[in-house]
């Protein structure tokens, strides 16, 4: 069948599903009046179409294969549904020892190279993605002429039957549509448009949970550019379904991830109304009314909230929708609407005892009114007030009109110094404190007319008060506080700490609510003085390092973070200690102490506090209503996605939650030794750690700030999603031949380990246990592996230089060390196979001979990662801000370039990609403030 010929069979094929059923029949015969063979064959796929994917019990048709036959390593077990799309079966994975689903492209479509590539693409598409919420792919293969997909079987109806008998209640909406935006926000971060969702191409198991089907149409995108994009279909073509199209698709225009929101309100609006949002007697007219027309009123039973999120994602201009599906999961979030049970008596009782049985009635009505749990607190609302892309550091500060904040240059060398702007929003501008030196502002008194301030000097950090509409500084006593984390770098200068993707001026002070004492941290302890800096006393000594410390509006308790406490360094935990006699105690014991929770703040009437964890918002319940109980579990105010916020601060109202928010975004460089010049490299990929395979047609690397491996075509086609968070990799490398990547991972907060996956994605294989020591902070565990030339051997370093180098035999599983390797790491195996180049202490550039087992100096000053040229004449480094390559045979160093005045993204990677070319990462991340409206019952 000629590709011209499938194409005109699909588009009407498409467009007569979009009928209903009775009237499918005559839309072909007007549609097909002069091509009578072209209606035979749409109506013969009509009556084969059946749902995909899915366990809807046998039907009876032609089999093209039987019960007991064999797709490699799958039985087929027996027929599900056959339609337009290919046929499905039911099949046993003899190895896994599960029931599978097959979908397996029909015969007479087999010798289509246009309809092999859909089907190839949808199972790429689908395998590049692993989520709760989007139906797994197991496999692809061809057997004997038969193209086929193994994914998971899943149990259940369609949505379609799921809303046949009418609409939905809307607490049953939100929780199908709340996990149908998870699973497209999953979708998009992997870069695929679906461009096909609606009810058909969505399952709900038996269980309740929501999976996302058939990716045949899915449209590839670089995330970091929506405007760049790889259409994976003809330009103009008009792909979908008719009732669900976004007007762009109708239009045959570019669609990007915003087309999938605008189908996800068509279905939001078929749940709550039972009916279709845009129809009419033929797919033309039912286009037409897409683009023009606008859909009948909800039922009035739909709650207002989700109207509007309703309306939103129909709006017919892609920039008036919401922006992702990650915002749009993060609208969905509020608890559904509470929906009233009324019971009848089953007999009418007396009137004396039913007038007992009243009052008893109201009693305990009344009682479970004022009992019960309120509904859970909620973001109705964000708004951005800056877009300078500069970092703020900790604290924000409000007076009510204005925020106050520490702005911090881009270079990350220092603070940029206090700074103010209009809580309506603006750019910051300088705030004229007269406090000279390296100094930031810490608190606001509470009658807002001075704010605390912090000024490093080569002593300490010294307590000021300033006035904040100009005035002369006063110094509070002789306080000296300090500041969490490291202060000096090695030159005795004192340097703010960055923590994650943020400059953290760690705040030092603050007042207490009724201003007459202020806290303060001096080492690992907290001390009380009063407002004028006499009256010192100590409050509590702490395992770690405190920071963010918070009163109470009361006055009695103070919450605060600490830091490198415990067996993990890189977390951090919030802490609570009474006023009075110092007891302390954790806030949130065993709450997930393997993630960075910090910096918590009380609204000012004190009923709630809020903090940052796992990347979110967070708030507990501290005060109730009469007869109800404050909630000590914290409930998640923001959902994972590009908002990313943290140091929140309550307005004064309390109606508004201001957050600083970070983008992070790392581009490519690459130096060309023979031009001498920096040019961007792959650009719309934000990533680190890439590298090339050795045929130079794909690369893999780390997406920035996300963690996933990922690995594409150099021209940025057939790009797959190796794996996903909470699981974070790093370093990768690719197998002498190109069939595997080895890289060092784990899930956040674990210590790392070295897997090796297929390159095409597949099964991930760990191959080491924690051989190379347990390391600290993000260089925990084993990491930085190197194949060895034969591809059978890798070599990797562990947390500490000291322990040296470790090798993993792949056909054994064997780990063993390589005597006379300690302290080494970034081992980096030379083409030859004879020697490991690797970092000693972090100082020096080393020749590790596996031989003699002997290591020689090549270079002795300051060290970053090692690299050989592809021929292995030459090894490229870093070292004092500048490129180095280094000619093994006689030692030759030549200064190459510098990459001073470059911001590094993820610790300065850096490495060769050639003979004649470097790549490195440079850090393009932004930062922002933003103002959060939010309801607190």
């Amino acid at each position: 069948m000629q590709a011209e010929r499938w194409k005109q069979i699909e588009e009407l094929y498409q467009a007569a599903l979009a009928q209903p059923a009775e009237k499918r029949a005559a839309f072909l015969a007007t549609a097909c009046a002069e091509d009578t063979q072209l209606r035979g064959e749409v109506q013969s796929l009509l009556d084969q179409q059946a749902d995909s994917f899915l366990e809807s019990g046998p039907v009876s048709s032609v089999r093209a294969l039987s019960a007991g036959a064999k797709l490699g390593n799958f039985e087929i077990v027996e027929l599900l549904g056959r339609g337009g799309m290919g046929e499905v079966w039911r099949a046993r994975d003899a190895r896994l020892k599960r029931d599978v689903a097959i979908k397996v492209l029909p015969v007479a479509l087999a010798r289509d190279p246009d309809r092999i590539a859909r089907f190839e693409r949808e199972a790429r598409a689908a395998s590049a993605l692993n989520h709760p919420n989007i139906v797994t792919v197991y496999d692809i293969g061809r057997d004997n002429g038969k193209y086929w997909i193994a994914s998971e079987l899943v149990r259940g109806d369609t949505l379609r039957r799921v809303i046949e008998p009418g609409p939905l209640p809307p607490p049953k909406v939100i929780e199908i549509a709340a996990q149908l935006a998870a699973g497209l926000a999953a979708a998009h971060a992997a870069g695929l448009v679906h461009r096909d969702l609606k009810p058909d191409n969505i399952m709900v198991t038996r269980g309740g949970q929501v999976k996302i089907l058939d990716f045949g149409l899915a449209k590839q995108r670089h995330p970091a550019q929506d405007s760049t994009t790889t259409d994976l279909t003809h330009e103009g073509a008009v792909m979908g379904t008719a009732s669900y199209m976004s007007p762009e698709q109708v239009r045959g225009e570019p669609a990007d991830h915003r087309a999938d929101l605008f189908s996800f309100g068509v279905v939001l609006y078929e749940m709550l109304c039972g009916k279709r949002a845009f129809t009419g007697d033929s797919s033309v007219e039912v286009m037409n009314a897409i683009l023009k027309e606008e859909p009948q009123d909800l039922p009035a039973s739909v709650p207002p909230a989700l109207g509007r999120i309703v309306r939103r994602c129909l709006e017919k201009e892609p920039a008036r929708r919401f922006q992702s599906a990650a915002d749009l999961a993060f609208a969905l979030q509020p608890s559904s609407p509470s929906l009233p049970r009324v019971a009848a008596p089953p007999h009418r009782p007396s009137l004396k005892w039913a007038a007992l049985a009243a009052s008893v009635v109201t009693l305990g009505s009344a009682y479970a009114w004022l009992s019960r749990p309120p509904p859970p607190p909620r973001i109705t609302g964000i708004v951005q007030l800056t877009s300078t892309g500069r970092a703020s550091g900790p604290p924000m500060l409000t007076d009510g009109s204005r925020l106050f904040f520490n702005l911090v240059s881009s270079e990350d060398q220092g603070g940029a110094g206090p700074s103010e702007i209009l809580l309506k929003g603006g750019e910051p501008v300088p705030l004229s404190v007269p406090l000279s030196g390296f100094s930031w502002v810490d608190d606001i008194s509470p009658d807002r007319t001075e704010f605390l301030m912090s000024r490093i000097t080569r002593d300490g950090v010294e307590l000021w008060a300033a006035p904040l509409l100009g005035g002369s500084p006063r110094r509070l006593g002789n306080l000296m506080a300090t500041l969490g984390g490291d202060l000096a770098n090695g030159f005795g200068q004192p340097v703010p700490r960055r923590l994650g993707k943020a400059f953290l001026h760690q705040s030092a002070a603050t007042w207490s609510p009724d201003g007459q004492r202020l806290v303060y941290y001096s080492g690992n302890e907290l001390h009380l003085a009063g407002s004028d800096g006499t009256e010192l006393r100590k409050l509590a000594s702490i395992a770690g390092t405190p920071f963010f410390v918070r009163w109470s509006p009361d006055g009695r308790k103070l919450r605060f973070s600490v830091s490198g406490s415990g067996t993990n360094d890189t977390a951090s935990t919030l802490w609570e200690v009474s006023v009075d006699d110092g007891r302390m105690r954790p806030l949130l014991p065993g709450w997930d102490p393997s993630w960075y929770t910090c910096c918590g703040a009380w609204t000012p009437d004190g009923r709630y506090f809020v903090f940052q964890s796992r990347g979110n918002l967070w708030t507990m319940r501290e005060k109730a209503g009469f007869l109800q109980r404050a909630g000590r579990q914290p409930v998640q105010l923001t959902t994972t996605g590009s908002l990313a916020p943290y140091w929140p601060l309550p307005s004064l109202d309390g109606k508004r939650l201001f957050v600083s928010s970070y983008q992070g975004h790392a581009e490519f460089l690459r130096y060309d030794l023979k031009s001498k010049q920096y040019v961007p490299e792959f650009t719309g990929i934000s990533g680190i750690g890439l590298e090339f395979s050795k045929d130079r047609k794909w690369i893999v690397y780390v997406s920035y700030p996300g963690g996933a491996l990922l690995r594409s075509a150099v021209d940025g086609a057939e790009k797959v999603q190796l794996t996903s968070p909470p699981f974070r990799a790093g370093l990768p490398h690719w197998s002498p031949d190109g069939t595997q990547i080895a890289f060092s991972g784990g899930p956040a907060g674990k210590p790392r380990r070295i897997y090796v996956m297929p390159s095409g994605g597949g099964t991930l294989r760990q191959v080491t246990n924690g051989e190379g020591g347990q390391g600290h902070d993000t260089d925990q565990g084993d990491t930085d592996p190197s194949w060895s030339p034969d591809g059978t051997s890798l070599v990797f370093s562990g947390g500490y230089a000291t322990e040296g180098l470790h090798v993993v035999d792949l056909r054994t599983y064997r780990v063993s060390p390589l005597p006379g390797s300690e302290g080494t790491r970034s081992p980096r195996w030379s083409p030859d196979g004879r020697s490991i180049a690797c970092v000693y202490h972090e100082e020096a550039l080393v020749l590790y001979d596996i031989g003699t087992r002997l290591q020689t100096m090549l270079f002795n000053h300051g060290m970053g990662y090692p690299s050989w040229s592809p021929d292995g004449q030459y090894l490229f480094f870093e070292s004092d801000g500048w490129f180095f390559r280094l000619r093994v045979a006689d030692r030759k160093v030549e200064r190459l370039a510098t990459v001073n005045g470059i911001p590094r993204a993820a610790g300065g990677w850096s490495a060769a990609t050639s003979n004649d070319s470097l790549m490195m990462a440079r850090d393009a991340s932004v930062e922002a403030i933003y103002a959060l409206d939010w309801e607190l019952p």
